[in-house]
């Protein structure tokens, strides 16, 4: 052992037999009752040394009352302190116990507690040391359990227990408890928050009262705290006085709470003479006025004026408008008072005008209705300054209409003054009108049929520039009656103004028609007897009319009883009228000699047709009669008889001859005609069939065909198709024809409709196609292959396809419908759906960048807006967008992410984040910034001097801000415009502007020179403009700036012909104008020039008209104008001219009035003589009466000219001139006006001839026939006769008197001729009259029969009909119809009839009926017609085909319908009933339906668009409504509707398509739909949420299954949410905390969480393994070095615990007995122990100690004592100064240290490093009896002395999973640390121990830690 060994063990024994001995003799004093305990675990020297028997618990009362082992007790909790004998074998008992209570690492006693104990005596030391109690017992027991109760705790960490227990045999043990660390804080007071009241209104102060805290701790002196101020006190306004409140415990242990009370003031400073609304006048003469009030004053509840401020101050300027002043008062507490009010400047001057115009008078041009009129521009000045607002009823340059209107100019300013200037603008019309289609002369022929003639016109139309129609009068009417001649027509238009203009012409009525000769006679045939060759003949009295309306003269060549010789003689009688207009009539009389017999009735042609199945049929024609003029009848014969007569043809020839061999014959053919066609007796009827499904075509028969025919021949007959033909689906008409050898042919047909009810056969229809639509579009091209289709038909079926292949598709389920139509009506579909899915999200196209916006006005928030998010997705539909804020979100201060989503309708979800940052940044504010001033400036100068108040700005800084002016107030502002800008800014730089407008208005017109007045000028003759010149004209302004000028025209330019205004402007720059005006004419004063003016024109008339038509080139002229002139003619080119001159005048005239005219005359030439139309031939007359002259008179001679005018007519001889006898030849001679003359030449032969006068010719003789007889005897008067040549003429008779005469007329001629052949004749008529009718033999009854039904004839026969008459003659036969005549239906009388050659006739009558019973055939009646109705229509107009109806009457039929065709359905079905009827009321009808169906659907008006609502947060359903839905039908009725929901339903969450159904009472339907979308928007309930679940870890595991109720949740949506854990009941949790998470989402997203956690506690202690026995080993020294194993340990968490010792083995040991301690820790705090004691005795064998070794020791000691004791002074000088170390000692054993980051709040640098602020880490989370310090590198900590610690820190390899290191592995490479840690502290008075044990080296902040042992 080294000296310096020797030295310290030396010391260690001095020091160990001093303490010992101290300790031994004060446990002896165990008769005083002061007593001074042993130290723990040790044993009181002298006693037995054997192992301690007794041990030292300390358990904690709980709340079940039961007993707790726990490592911190709180304050007031019952701590029971046990003694128990631990070693059951040792049998002492005790006989007293002192316990005391210490803190740990100190020897002196704490506080006092009570002891209570059963059978146990409180035993004070004398000197009553605090904490120290004394136990005794009564009975021998081997253990104590005493209560504790502390009523009084220091602030102490930690303590532990010390006992003594003297046994009764005199041993004392020292015993001592683990340390127990205790919860010293006490329960806090707790103060009520901060407590602010109002002032009241009339006070500057108010009493303040609250709760007074209570004390909560049990040890505390009272229940209710003390505080500083009295609850309820008064406190003055703006007073902030903080209130503190004490609890302190009986030892003095105070704890504080504060809390501030405050009255603030809200009362708001009171105005006591606000001023009403305040209305003043402008002046006349500016807009501005000074209004003055009186001072406003406030007063305060504090008592203290309160601060104010203005927007106007009082006697301020206002301009006109409304302005509101408002004054501000406030008190210091911030509270404000205003009073406004308004100061209304009226503005009651309206606007002056400077410059109304006169009135104004123009004249309105000829052409124009309107005249344009202009005036200077009228301006107005108002006292506002502003310009008056204008309107004019009419602009200058307008154009106003002929006549006079006022035009008003109204001015008005901004308050509504109004100033208005009128002037009348008259416009006069001084042009008449313009007849522009005055009529011609007119030449007009007179009517035929009267003396006048209507003539015409076209309406006169006048025009006027007035544009109104002038009124137009005639002295004349067109469409009046003209009398013949000449007649003037004026017509006269004039306009409203007065202005008048006449148009004439001529109207000549010409007489050109001849005279009537109403009855001229014919021709004149007669006989001559047959002894004479004369006869008289004579003609009705000639009868004239003339249109004239007197009556013409008329003359005949012969006169009516003139006798006529053998041959013909032309009569001409002639009527002529005033007009010299003739007419003239001829006949010829003729006398024949022989006049053969005449057969008087030859009958016609006969066309029969054979009878009904008969091969011919009976004939008949009445007898032939013949007559001759013999008076005999003559002798007939004909070729055939009547009869009956075969099928063909015949001619019948009948001859008739008189006695003189004259023969008279007649033929006529017969035709008996086959016109019955054969009889079809099977037609087959119409044949229905219907197709096979496998074919086209169907095999159809029916019976063969049966025909007959009434020749008897069997007829022949053909078929279009034959029975057994194929018939294709569809119709065909059969037609069968059957026709005889005469070709009548009879047609049969029948329709074969083939049907087809078999639908096409589909190949290949699609299935269903899906597919995904593409990112940028919601349409999809989709493609399949075509679907195709078979019909049984053969033919391709008809295709309709919804969607063609190739088509777009739309995102969603379409239905493709593709139907194949044969032509049969029959359709099969194929039918498939492409869905068309979207995955693709929605892209926000704009999402926003990140977006800084400032603060402003005070606030620390903003209100954010960025644009409206544009969405796009190739959905194309609406989208749900959400965002977490809304763009005008107030966002606080700071920085916040806003996420946008975007979800369409497929479930897609687009993003979008951006950053709003609100920064802070308020500009000061300027409180009155004038408002734009507009001034008007003077007339005489360019500026105007402005000013406007002091500006007033304030700053949230309190500090008046910097303001500057860029024009200040009353400065000299230009005309124009100026901004004024004021920059107002803080101190901190941030500036506010204000900007206003000085405008300073310039209402002066410039002022013009040298205006010149009105040019006129002439224009050049070849040329319509002339250059005009004139001086410079010029213009000065108030603004000193030269105006701008504009001219309509310029000086030297060039002027066209006419008036023209030229306008100057001069503009200032601020508008204002002033013009010169004046008007430039340009006088055109020439002529047009005339170009191409026709020669005059000679033509010739044509030959047969008195008018041409004359063309020419047109005439054109030129005008200097360099216009067209205006044209007028008198006549056109291609006008009509009539035989004559005329001229024609072209006027040209300009639009200055010059005119010029092309005047030639057109001639038309009549070349063309009259033409005598009826020149008569030679006359012959005879002179008769004993005369040898004649007056010969022939037609009035008709002349006919081209001319049309009268004509000069001159006659050798005039008609009615007396010729004698012999030859003459006249003349007549007709000449026109044009000198072109007819001629006309005849011969009058006058002929000596008169026959002899017979004097008593008879008058005829009628004689009555008697009944029996047919011939009377007849007698008259011997004839007498005389001659002009007086011998007596000749005479006969045809029949003497007393002849026979036979029933009839019969002429006696007498004939008396002279010697010259002259003869004359005599006839009477001797009439036999037969009155008796003949005698009727047979005469047949009425028959009645009945037509057949194909016909509407019958053949009727009856027995014919005979009678007799008494002339002897057969009768002649008359038949209306004759036996086996053809009879219609009907009823038709049969009169034969029987007239004897006198006319007397008997009738047989009887009546035929043919009956009709046959109802009429509608032979096309319809089918029922089903028709639909479209486009919004309840009816439809339904056509048919005509109707068509046989009937065999063959006669009109009255066909009725029901409604006709194209008659007006309604929907619906409606009978059509056609009747056809017959005259014989036979009825045919027909029925058939019209159905119309309505084929259109309603229309639904108002379906709803998709609707969108949110769940409530307690539904999973929301009732929702929309409007009634209101649905039209185009049938008038209102249609059905449904609604799969109907509105006011519930609508869960989600998306429900909504079908409204609306169908007519036709069924059809209308869909519409709708979504409605349901969001849920709230996350599930989560029900039953366990809370934190602490349970302990088994013994033996690290792991425990741990239950709790199953966690679950609600939804509003009903259904159950989806859950996801993060761990499952019954799942095994490691030791340790772990949080479990429950997370439950609807079906909508929202999801809600059940978050707790699960703690598995472990509290098994660690098991120790070899734990080594007790140790004793010798030494001669005062130490020794101890070995031993190491113990091991083993715990339940699988981890290895941690493991602290109070030795190392090889350690030395003092002399004594050591316990020596191994604890070993788990991760949960659980402590083992392992413990045995290290004996070190003396070996007395060795040598003893000398005694210089002994002084020395005591030196020592002494020294050591003194270096103790100045350190102890140390220690408590700087604990007693420093509060910081008062409160913070340091601990007995280990706690952790952590020194703060440089960065944050470090302490002061020479206070010691604080060891009980809570942010540090508490001792168990490091382990006991272990430090941590930490050191930063900066300098801050340089002086704690462990600055060159950092380069001995521990390494990183020996941690173990926690950041620990062993003791084992830290103790070798920490052996140089000690030297270093114990150097380096030396400035901080602390001293380190040599053993470091456990380090965790870094810190989240980067610091470095080492570990040392106090």
């Amino acid at each position: 052992m080294g000296p310096r060994r020797a030295i310290t063990s030396c010391m260690l024994l001095c020091f160990a037999s001093v303490a010992l001995q101290a300790t031994y003799s004060v446990a002896q004093d165990a008769s005083t009752q002061c007593v001074t305990l042993h130290s723990d675990n040790g044993t009181i020297p002298g006693t037995d040394q054997s192992a301690n028997p007794y041990e030292i618990t300390v358990q904690a009362e709980a709340q079940d009352g039961g007993l707790e082992t726990a490592t911190t007790y709180k304050v007031g909790q019952r701590i029971i302190v046990s003694i128990e004998l631990k070693q059951l074998n040792f049998s002492m008992s005790f006989s007293d116990v002192i316990i005391q209570a210490r803190e740990s690492g100190s020897t002196a006693p704490i506080g006092s507690f009570n002891v209570t104990g059963s059978r146990f005596v409180h035993l004070d030391c004398l000197n009553n040391p605090e904490g120290t109690v004394r136990l005794t017992q009564d009975g021998r027991t081997s253990s104590v359990k005493s209560t504790i109760h502390w009523r009084t705790m220091s602030p102490l960490p930690s303590i532990h227990f010390i006992a003594n227990v003297l046994s009764t045999s005199g041993v004392s043990w020292a015993l001592g408890s683990n340390r127990i660390d205790l919860d010293t804080s006490l329960p806090t007071v707790v103060c009520p928050t901060d407590i602010t009241v109002p002032a009241g209104p009339s006070s500057n102060g108010s009493n303040v009262f609250w709760e007074t805290p209570t004390c909560p701790s049990p040890n505390d002196t009272s229940e209710l705290a003390e505080c500083d101020h009295v609850n309820g006190s008064s406190v003055d306004t703006l007073e902030h006085a903080e209130v503190s409140c004490e609890c302190a415990t009986a030892e003095g242990v105070s704890r504080k709470c504060s809390f501030y009370i405050s009255v603030i003031d809200i009362t708001p400073p009171v105005i006591r003479n606000c001023p009403e609304d305040i209305q003043v006048n402008a002046p006349a003469d500016t807009s501005f006025v000074e209004v003055t009030w009186p001072d406003i004053i406030a007063d305060d509840n504090s008592g203290a004026t309160p601060s104010s401020n203005n927007t106007f101050p009082d006697g301020s300027f206002f301009t006109i408008g409304n302005e509101s002043a408002t004054s501000w008062f406030w008190d210091a507490s911030g509270n404000v008072a205003i009073c406004s009010f308004a100061v209304t400047v009226i503005d009651i001057t309206p606007p002056v005008i400077v410059n109304c115009p006169s009135d104004i008078d123009v004249n309105a041009p000829a052409d124009s209705n309107t005249a344009e009129v202009s005036w200077p521009r009228v301006t107005a000045i108002d006292n506002s300054g502003a310009i008056p607002t204008t309107n004019s009823t009419s602009l200058s340059g307008s154009s106003f209409s002929i006549g006079e209107e006022l035009v008003t100019i109204a001015f008005w300013d901004a308050s509504e003054n109004v100033a208005s200037c009128t002037f009348t603008v008259n416009v006069s019309d001084i042009s008449p009108p313009v007849i522009v289609n005055c009529p011609r002369d007119t030449h007009v022929n007179a009517l035929s049929d009267n003396n006048t003639a209507m003539v015409t016109w076209s309406d006169v139309i006048a025009e006027d520039n007035s544009g109104t129609t002038p009124t137009t009068t005639s002295n004349v009417v067109s469409g009046s009656l003209f009398d013949i001649g000449e007649t003037t027509v004026t017509i006269s238009s004039w306009d409203a103004s007065g202005n008048t203009a006449t148009c004439t012409f001529t109207i000549e009525v010409v007489d050109i028609t001849p005279p009537v000769i109403m009855n001229c006679p014919e021709d004149i045939n007669v006989n001559a007897t047959a002894d004479n060759n004369t006869i008289l003949v004579t003609w009705p009295e000639i009868i004239t009319e003339d249109n004239g309306g007197r009556p013409p003269s008329v003359s005949s060549t012969l006169v009516s009883g003139s006798y006529f010789t053998i041959g013909g003689e032309t009569v001409t009688i002639t009527s002529e009228d005033v007009s010299g207009n003739t007419e003239t009539c001829m006949f010829m009389v003729t006398v024949y000699d022989v006049t053969p017999p005449v057969i008087t009735n030859c009958p016609e042609d006969i066309h029969v047709n054979a009878s009904a199945k008969s091969s011919g049929v009976e004939v008949t024609w009445p007898g032939i009669k013949a007559e001759d003029n013999s008076g005999m009848t003559p002798i007939t014969n004909s070729t055939s008889s009547p009869g009956f007569f075969s099928i063909g043809n015949e001619t019948v020839k009948v001859t008739a001859f008189d006695a003189s061999g004259n023969v008279g014959t007649c033929m006529f053919k017969l035709e008996v005609k086959d016109a019955e066609p054969p009889v079809i007796k099977n037609c087959p009827e119409d044949i229905h069939q219907y197709a096979p499904e496998d074919s086209s075509s169907v095999r159809v028969t029916w019976p063969d065909i049966l025909a007959d025919d009434n020749s008897g021949v069997a007829p022949y007959t053909n078929s279009t198709s034959p029975s057994g033909s194929l018939f294709a689906i569809g119709e065909e008409t059969v037609v069968i024809t059957s026709w005889d050898a005469s070709g009548n042919q009879r047609i049969c047909s029948f329709d074969v409709e083939i049907i087809d009810i078999h639908p096409p056969v589909i190949r290949d229809c699609p299935t269903d196609i899906n597919v995904v639509a593409p990112d940028d579009s919601d349409t999809l091209a989709v493609t399949w292959d075509d679907a195709s289709a078979d019909d049984n038909s053969g033919q391709v079926p008809h295709l309709t396809r919804s969607s063609n292949s190739g088509d777009w598709f739309v995102i969603g389920r379409e239905t493709v419908t593709t139907t194949f139509t044969d032509d049969s009506g029959n359709s099969a579909r194929c039918v498939f759906n492409v869905a068309v899915a979207d995955v693709t999200p929605p892209v926000i196209a704009n999402c926003p960048m990140n977006i800084h916006v400032n603060v402003s006005d005070d606030k620390d928030n903003v209100g954010v807006i960025w644009p409206d998010i544009q969405v796009k997705d190739n959905s194309g539909t609406a989208l749900l967008v959400n965002s977490s804020s809304s763009s005008g979100t107030v966002f606080t201060i700071g920085e916040e992410t806003v996420t946008i989503t975007a979800s369409d309708r497929s479930g897609n979800v687009g993003r979008c984040a951006f950053k709003v940052v609100v920064h802070d940044a308020e500009p000061p504010v300027i409180k009155n910034c004038p408002e734009d001033i507009h001034r008007y400036a003077p007339e005489v100068s360019s500026s105007v001097r402005v000013t406007w108040p002091d500006i007033l700005a304030d700053d949230n800084s309190g500090v008046a801000p910097y303001t500057n002016s860029t024009s200040p107030s009353g400065s000299l502002f230009a005309i124009g415009e100026e901004r004024v800008v004021i920059t107002s800014w803080d101190a901190s730089g941030n500036q506010r502007i204000c900007s206003f407008d000085v405008e300073i208005i310039d209402i002066h017109p410039p002022v013009i020179r040298d205006c010149p007045t009105d040019i006129t000028v002439v224009a050049p003759d070849d040329s319509d403009t002339l250059a005009v010149t004139w001086d410079d004209i010029s213009a000065d302004d108030n603004s000193d700036q030269v105006p701008q000028q504009t001219s309509s025209s310029n000086s030297g330019d060039w002027f066209v012909i006419g008036r023209e205004t030229v306008t100057n402007t001069f503009t200032d720059d601020s508008g204002n104008s002033a013009s010169c005006v004046f008007n430039v004419t340009v006088i055109d004063i020439h002529p047009p020039v005339i170009r191409d003016c026709p020669t005059d024109i000679n033509v010739v008339a044509p030959d047969d008209s008195y008018t041409l038509a004359v063309t020419w080139d047109d005439v054109s002229a030129d005008d200097n104008s360099g216009q067209v002139p205006h044209l007028t003619r008198s006549s056109n080119s291609g006008d009509w001219f009539v035989i004559g001159r005329e001229t024609v005048t072209t006027t040209f005239t300009d639009d200055s009035g010059n005119s010029a005219s092309c005047v030639f005359n057109v001639a038309v030439a009549d070349v063309t003589p009259p033409v005598i139309v009826n020149c008569p031939m030679n006359i012959h007359v005879n002179v008769s009466d004993d005369k040898d002259n004649v007056g010969v008179i022939w037609p009035d001679i008709q002349v006919k000219d081209n001319s049309g005018t009268a004509l000069l007519v001159n006659r050798s001889s005039s008609s009615g001139t007396v010729f004698s006898i012999g030859e003459e030849t006249v003349t007549i001679t007709a000449s026109d006006r044009s000198g072109n003359v007819g001629r006309c030449a005849f011969k009058v032969v006058v002929h000596d001839a008169e026959p002899p006068v017979i004097k008593n010719c008879p008058e005829d003789i009628h004689r009555y026939a008697p009944e029996v007889s047919s011939s009377v005897r007849v007698t008259w008067p011997d004839i007498l006769a005389d001659d002009n040549s007086g011998v007596a003429p000749y005479t006969n008779s045809t029949s003497p008197s007393g002849s026979l005469f036979a029933i009839g007329e019969e002429t006696v001629v007498i004939t008396s001729w002279d010697a010259s052949g002259n003869q004359r004749n005599c006839s009477f008529d001797v009439e036999i009259i037969d009155i008796h009718p003949p005698v009727i033999r047979d005469c047949p009854t009425d028959i009645n029969v009945v037509a057949p039904d194909d016909s509407d004839t019958l053949a009727v026969t009856w027995d014919d009909v005979s009678a007799d008459d008494n002339s002897g003659q057969v009768p002649h036969l008359t038949r209306s119809s004759n036996s086996g005549d053809w009879f219609v239906i009907g009823r038709e009388t049969v009169t034969t009839t029987f007239t004897d050659d006198s006319g007397n006739s008997a009738s047989c009558v009887f009546n035929v009926a043919v009956a009709d019973v046959t109802p009429p055939v509608i032979a096309n009646c319809p089918m029922n017609i089903h028709v639909n109705v479209f486009d919004d229509k309840d009816n439809v107009g339904v056509i048919w085909p005509d109707i068509q109806v046989k009937d065999n009457s063959g006669t009109a039929l009255l066909v009725n319908s029901s409604s006709s065709s194209g008659t007006v359905f309604p929907i619906g079905e409606e009978t059509v009933t056609i009747t056809a009827s017959d005259r014989s009321e036979n009825v045919g009808m027909c029925d058939f339906k019209v159905v119309v169906h309505d084929a259109e659907p309603p229309v639904i008006k108002n379906c709803p668009e998709d609707i969108r609502q949110y769940a409530p947060e307690v539904s999973s359903s929301v009732r929702v409504t929309w409007p009634d839905i209101l649905a039209d039908d185009n049938s008038g009725v209102a249609p059905y509707t449904n609604s799969t929901s109907p509105s006011g339903s519930l609508f869960a969450i989600g998306e429900e398509r909504v079908v409204i159904t609306s169908w007519d009472a036709s069924g059809n339907q209308r869909i519409c739909s709708f979504d409605v979308e349901i969001t849920d928007i709230h996350p599930p309930v989560i029900r039953n949420c366990p809370t934190d679940i602490t349970v302990v870890a088994p013994d033996d595991s690290d792991t425990l299954a741990v239950t709790w109720d199953d966690v679950s949740a609600d939804d509003n949506s009903d259904q159950v949410p989806r859950q996801t854990s993060s761990s499952k009941s019954g799942d095994g949790f490691v030791i340790g905390r772990e949080t479990v998470t429950n997370t439950f989402t609807d079906d909508s997203g929202n999801s809600a969480s059940c978050v707790f956690n699960v703690t598995v506690i472990d509290v098994t202690k660690p098991t120790v393994l070899d734990c080594p026995l007790d140790v004793i080993v010798s030494t001669c020294g005062s130490d020794a070095r101890v070995s031993w194993t190491i113990p091991t340990s083993l715990d339940n968490s699988k981890v290895t615990p941690t493991v602290a010792s109070s030795a190392i083995p090889d350690s030395y040991f003092t002399l004594g007995s050591h316990t020596v301690l191994y604890q070993f820790i788990d991760g949960s705090g659980n402590e083992a122990s392992c413990m045995f004691t290290v004996q070190v005795d003396l070996d007395h064998d060795c040598q003893s100690i000398p005694l210089a070794v002994i002084v020395a020791c005591a030196v020592t000691l002494l020294i050591a004592g003194i270096i103790i004791i100045v350190c102890v002074m140390c220690i408590w000088r700087k604990r007693t100064s420093d509060k910081a170390w008062r409160e913070r000692q340091l601990p007995w054993v280990s706690r952790g240290i952590n020194v703060p980051h440089p960065s944050e709040n470090t302490p002061p640098q020479n206070v010691a490093i604080p060891l009980v602020d809570t942010s540090y880490k508490r001792i168990d989370d490091w382990g006991a009896g272990f430090v941590n310090l930490a050191y930063a590198e900066s300098e801050a900590y340089q002086e704690t002395g462990f600055q060159d610690a950092k380069h001995t820190s521990l390494p990183h390899e020996t941690e173990d999973e926690h950041g620990y290191a062993s003791i084992g592995e830290y103790q070798e490479k920490c052996q140089a640390l000690p030297e270093q840690a114990t150097g380096n502290a030396k400035n901080t008075n602390r001293a380190a121990e040599s053993r470091i044990v456990v380090g965790n080296e870094t810190s989240q902040k980067g610091n470095e830690y080492f570990i040392y042992h106090v």
